[in-house]
């Protein structure tokens, strides 16, 4: 054995430890995911165009109501003809996706997010419902009518 693969040892060693005692955030953690999945540049970008939160929101309130429901917002995303509408609903410590794709065309509909890509049901108008997702960065992808792929910009819920 050579001088220089025991120091390879230990050095391996060191980085478990320190790994194991103080890895990285979880932000940081999350932000070298959302780069990596990042890599599929192909596609086509919807930006986000109206979200409820936002201090210069287009959305109007249908009823009059003196501030709106704590914890439920709405998303509308719109690019390379394809929008979707989301609402937002925490509960509790998860978050359910209430939505409706326009504009889409074939089965390919997916939920990502830190946990993973999870395709998603739905119906013949294009309109889906995904509960028990876990705060942080999602995105939906889709396909345009002329097949074209479309995936939204992430948005922290």
């Amino acid at each position: 054995m050579r001088p220089v693969d025991a120091y390879d040892d230990l050095l391996a060693e060191l980085r478990r430890v320190v790994t194991e005692a103080d890895g990285p955030p979880d932000a940081v953690r999350a932000a070298a995911r959302a780069a990596f999945l990042a890599r599929d540049l192909d596609g086509e970008l919807a930006v986000l165009i109206a979200d409820s939160r936002a201090a210069d929101s287009d959305y109007e309130p249908v009823r009059a109501m003196p501030e709106p429901a704590r914890g439920r917002w709405l998303l509308s995303f719109e690019g390379g003809g394809v929008q979707v509408d989301m609402e937002v609903d925490e509960q509790h410590d998860r978050v359910r996706l209430l939505g409706q794709f326009s504009g889409t065309s074939g089965s390919e509909f997916f939920l990502e997010s830190a946990t993973g890509l999870q395709r998603l049901d739905v119906d013949e108008i294009g309109r889906f419902i995904v509960a028990g997702v876990t705060h942080g960065a999602v995105r939906l992808r889709c396909r345009s009518a002329d097949g074209a792929r479309i995936t939204t910009v992430w948005v922290t819920v």
